[in-house]
Parts: C-alpha cells; structure tokens; sequence
C-alpha cells in the first residue's frame, strides 16, 4: 500500500456504521425531552392560573430542541417561563376563569337534563348545544396559544391571540385532528394518571407544535 492511498490510523467509523445508533439515541432523546418539558412545565402549573404560561414556556423550549437543537430542555423550560411571565399571566387567569365558567356551566346544564329527562327545557337544550362549540373552540385556542408565542417570540398578547385564531383557521382539519388526539390522551391520563406529571402538559403542546406551528412563518399583516 502507497502513502497516497494509505488510511489515516485514527479515522472516525464510517457515518453509515454509527447510523443505527444515532437513530435510536434520536427515538430515544422525543420521551425523555417530552418528559423532562412535562416535569417542568407542571411545576411551573402548580399555581393554576400558571398553567397556560407554563404551557407556553414548555412551547418555546420545545421549539428550540426541535428546530436549534437545544438539549437543555428542562431548564429552557424555567428560562422562557422567566421570559414570559409577565405577558401571559393574565390570559393564564382569564383562561382558568373561562375553564371554571364553562365546567360550573356544563354540570349545571347537565343536571337540568338529567333531571328533566324527556322533558327538557327547550333553554336548557339549545343553552347545552351552544356550550359544546364554545368549549371546543376555547380548547382549539387554549391549544394554539403555546404554538403562537413560540412561533412569535416578541409578540404581545394581542398579537398572539390573532396568530392562534389564523393557525387554527389555515389547518381546521389539523386542528381538529388535534383535538381528538388530545382528548384520547386526557382519557388515557385519566386511566393511568402516573403519566400526568411527565407528558400532562409536554404532549399536548408537543402535538399543537406538530399539527399546527410547522412553518416559522407569522401571522399575515
């Protein structure tokens, strides 16, 4: 063998020998960063009025792994909920106050119902009908928000409000898929709660990323 066509002693394996690997540390790193956002995004809930921040915080730390490859995720998480406290805590309230609302609603409704039974109140029906599409479509907002503040950084309230409305309004199809997914995954949390404190905030986010914050693009002016 030549000098010239000699191989180097100490040459790094082939990219196709460690490619295996590489893949599974890849699969591997989605539920463990999903449950390190998720741990860390509940604490930041604990509150209860910090659920929708810490959702949008556990979005922005999401966004950065997925698209910059930040692997500190858990303390991304703490880093943008500091970045961001002050603009979302009040639709964090406003989201809780509307949620309760909307819950004393339906329980109320749903003992007029039940203890009408064929005869119903004809208010009681249609007010039972209106709740549904509000509640579905508060849920699509509730969702979306996280995906627009992370798409729009320096956005304000307002502006991310617009943007959750126009991502839910450029994919109802995704947006819907989306909620059926998220609401098989409540029912699935429901029956093994021990997946609440790891995936109860990071998948729904994570799915609304998916679904619905693809492109980096911002709302239309």
């Amino acid at each position: 063998m030549t000098a010239a066509t000699r191989l180097p002693r100490n040459r790094p394996a082939p990219p196709a020998a460690r490619g295996w690997e590489q893949r599974l540390l890849a699969a591997m790193a989605y539920p463990a960063n999903l449950a390190l956002v998720g741990v860390a995004a509940l604490i930041l809930a604990l509150p209860v009025v910090t659920i929708l921040p810490a959702s949008v915080a556990a979005a922005r730390a999401l966004r950065l792994w997925l698209q910059d490859g930040e692997t500190a995720v858990f303390t991304a998480t703490f880093r943008e909920f500091g970045a961001t406290w002050r603009r979302t805590l009040p639709l964090g309230v406003a989201s809780v106050a509307v949620v309760l609302l909307l819950l004393v609603d339906s329980v109320f409704l749903g003992q007029q119902l039940s203890a009408a039974g064929a005869g119903a109140s004809p208010v009681a029906l249609v007010l039972a009908a209106a709740t549904v599409p509000v509640a579905l479509a508060v849920t699509l907002l509730l969702l979306a928000l996280p995906v627009a503040a992370a798409r729009s950084r320096d956005g304000t309230r307002r502006q991310w409000l617009l943007e959750a409305g126009y991502l839910i309004a450029r994919r109802p199809v995704q947006a819907l898929l989306m909620l059926a997914i998220v609401v098989a995954f409540v029912l699935t949390c429901y029956l093994l709660p021990t997946l609440v404190p790891f995936f109860g905030l990071s998948l729904p986010v994570y799915l609304a990323l998916v679904m619905l914050g693809r492109d980096t693009g911002g709302t239309p002016s």
